[in-house]
């Protein structure tokens, strides 16, 4: 079983590799359309997907259309594969008044294995990190440009970790003539003015483009990639998976159980969050964040980012902060261990306006104060650093 496991994680592994070739580099036997369709919009229009074991390219349509296009291309393939490989998809396409309903459900040969094979060899490997040594590495604060890069690349990043786990050197592949490949593409095309309503299951979607659409979303054991999202209207509820945005502007977003929620700006955004890692960039304007059992990496703030407020339980916090700019930190709660510059803050509890009050840092260089952190806590730890925070 172990090595079927293997076997399918390479397949995913090469044909991501073959995805980001250039179509002249390999010439293919056989190209069929599963799906081509386009769809008449206006501003009331709703898109409605339903995606389940697909992987998708998201883009902005260049007019008042939604397109969508679905090509399999084969090489060195046989005939029966070729016809097993195309009768297991399900793929159906429809409007109805003002709605437009798109659904694909893939195979289900690659999606849920590898999620709980992935983390059965993630897992086992970093256990075997912990016994050799229990003491966590340090965590160095990360510039902007720094994080921005890691969500470019996090598709490479994510398959060089499961080779990691796996003990497998990455290498060059040389594609033989006689090798098989077997490329699937599907392309979503969306226009701005439009409502998307979507339900994700076992699927990774790629958004070329800013997305800047009204969206609700329900993702199940997922991998989305935006660049720019932003909607005051948006609504996301994402259980288990990955998470990567360099731009979050707008709306409320729902996150339980991520492997990884790594974003680069964050603005005017809701997170409610549990059992999930989250890495930001960029702390900008107006944020509000309530979480029970998660951890935060928060590398910078905006020079001007006003507010943000804090509602965690046994929530582990690491912020980083210029000694130059002007903020005030207030924590209050109870039971909760603060470090300062990686030594053990000892406080007296003390109650303002019958609130009790464990920590306020004020950091004032000018007249005018306009940033400030407020943290109600339980059981939690914050880490307050300007470049490196030790464990």
């Amino acid at each position: 079983m172990k090595n079927q496991f293997r076997i399918l994680l390479l397949m995913l592994i090469t044909s991501t590799i073959v995805y980001a070739q250039k179509a002249s580099e390999i010439e293919m036997d056989e190209k069929h359309t599963i799906y081509k369709e386009n769809f008449t919009t206006n501003h009331n229009t709703t898109l409605v997907l339903n995606l389940n074991n697909t992987s998708a390219q998201v883009m902005e349509s260049p007019d008042d259309k939604v397109y969508v296009e679905y090509t399999k291309e084969f090489k060195n393939t046989r005939k029966k594969r070729i016809q097993d490989q195309l009768k297991l998809l399900i793929v159906s396409g429809k409007k109805e008044d003002n709605k437009i309903t798109y659904s694909s459900k893939g195979r289900n040969d690659i999606h849920d294995r590898l999620y709980s094979f992935e983390e059965l060899m993630i897992n086992r490997s970093e256990k075997n990190k912990f016994l050799k040594d229990s003491l966590r590495k340090p965590v160095e604060r990360k510039s902007l440009d720094s994080v921005l890069h890691e969500i470019k690349a996090s598709d490479s990043i994510y398959r060089n970790k499961l080779l990691g786990a796996l003990k497998i050197k990455p290498r060059v592949k040389k594609w033989k003539k006689s090798d098989q490949i077997i490329i699937t593409k599907m392309v979503v095309k969306i226009p701005r003015n439009i409502h998307v309503r979507a339900t994700l299951e076992n699927s990774n979607l790629v958004f070329m483009d800013d997305f800047y659409n009204r969206a609700t979303m329900n993702v199940r054991n997922s991998k989305l990639r935006f660049k720019s999202i932003g909607n005051s209207l948006n609504i996301f509820d994402f259980d288990n998976g990955y998470f990567n945005a360099e731009v979050v502007s707008g709306g409320s977003y729902s996150f339980a159980n991520a492997k990884e929620v790594r974003i680069g700006r964050l603005r005017n955004s809701l997170l409610t969050t549990e059992f999930t890692k989250i890495e930001i960039g960029k702390i900008g304007s107006k944020n509000k964040i309530i979480d029970f059992n998660s951890k935060f990496i928060f590398h910078n703030f905006s020079k001007d980012f006003k507010v943000l407020e804090m509602n965690t339980e046994y929530s582990e916090i690491s912020m980083f902060f210029n000694k130059s700019m002007d903020y005030e930190l207030k924590t209050l709660g109870n039971n909760t261990r603060h470090y300062i510059e990686n030594k053990l803050f000892d406080y007296k509890l003390y109650k303002k306006n019958m609130k009790p009050i464990m920590l306020d840092v004020l950091n004032k260089t000018s007249e005018t104060l306009n940033n400030i952190i407020t943290i109600n806590t339980t059981n939690g730890i914050i880490r307050i650093s300007e470049d490196v925070i030790k464990f």
